[in-house]
């Protein structure tokens, strides 16, 4: 009886770890569709300087919205570029930049 006991508790448990870790591959491959989605919208609309904002950090905000922003350069004052990126869709929503 307790060698069923072990199998089974060793089955759930790793059941239980390879959803989490899928979760996070999951949540990591949305994260750079985000960045994708918002990066190519800002070059669209403010052009390659955006770029000068790199690294970009996503966020997410619920099941489907991930908020984009860039990062300021050192020494530099002024905004960033934000946006709003629907993951299941793969539409940017809103997107704006600061001054």
């Amino acid at each position: 009886m307790r060698h069923y006991f072990f199998i089974i508790s060793t089955i759930l448990l790793s059941c239980c770890k390879n959803g989490k870790l899928n979760q996070k591959e999951n949540q990591s491959s949305d994260s750079n569709v985000a960045i994708s989605l918002a990066e190519k919208k800002w070059i669209e609309i403010y052009g390659k300087s955006v770029k000068e904002q790199k690294p970009f950090v996503a966020e997410k905000k619920n099941d489907s919205l991930w908020i984009v922003q860039g990062t300021l350069p050192k020494n530099r004052l002024g905004g960033v570029a934000y946006a709003e990126v629907n993951i299941k869709t793969k539409k940017v929503i809103k997107y704006t930049h600061g001054k």
